[in-house]
């Protein structure tokens, strides 16, 4: 048993020596293919290294330094100069216009959009906040339901209920989460599905039984359940 693996080592070492070949002759074959290959990443990562630190960074400076104007305005209610601006305001819109790739910039959107609510710009408004995608477990389900607000507004009941009802999941909190299912509720009823109204009602009482909407949601329950 020692003599045969004695006579295959040499055999072995062969192949081991063969391969070894064959890849030094790959790589010396296509030396120059894996030097550009190697190059055009490093310029890639080069390239998007130098757009973060020279362009990204320095349109989020210069974005911070115009927003904070159409903000203060939407604090003040003044929706219009917040949304358009004036002579000494960049309102909401030409942020967007000019910085929506940036993180502030893609802030404006939601921001502009909750002006387009209160502007009675309802398809604009819808058109900012489905443009507008945050990782917030706040905003993100306020800007959902304003946008099922527009659709209210607009009489496009099916898609407002969809909007107000997808809120009430992202959210889950005691405070918001119940407010949605109330405005989805109420749909319901506009539609005259008093059956999804009465799951959707039953639901804040069970789950939000220390909510605002549930110390009266009783009334709403018996209202829905008579046919």
């Amino acid at each position: 048993m020692a003599h045969t693996n004695e006579t295959n080592e040499p055999q072995k070492l062969e192949k081991i020596e063969s391969t070894l070949g064959r890849a030094e002759l790959y790589i010396e074959q296509n030396q120059k293919k894996l030097t550009y290959i190697v190059g055009a990443v490093l310029i890639v990562v080069a390239g998007f290294i130098a757009y973060r630190n020279f362009v990204i960074t320095p349109r989020e400076t210069e974005v911070q330094n115009v927003i904070w104007q159409a903000q203060n305005a939407f604090a003040k209610d003044s929706f219009n100069i917040a949304l358009y601006g004036n002579e000494s305001v960049m309102g909401f819109s030409e942020i967007v216009d000019e910085y929506g790739s940036t993180k502030a910039g893609n802030l404006a959107k939601a921001y502009a959009g909750f002006c387009c609510i209160k502007l009675g710009e309802y398809e604009n408004a819808i058109s900012y906040l489905e443009d507008f995608e945050v990782q917030d477990p706040v905003i993100m389900p306020l800007a959902k339901s304003a946008i099922g607000d527009a659709y209210t507004e607009l009489g496009n009941l099916d898609k407002a209920v969809a909007f107000y009802l997808e809120a009430a999941e992202m959210s889950s909190h005691e405070l918001s989460s119940p407010l949605f299912l109330m405005k989805a509720g109420m749909v319901y009823e506009k539609m005259g599905k008093k059956d999804k109204a009465l799951e959707v009602y039953t639901k804040i009482k069970d789950e939000y039984p220390t909510s605002n909407e549930a110390s009266s949601i009783d009334k709403y329950i018996t209202r829905v359940s008579f046919k």
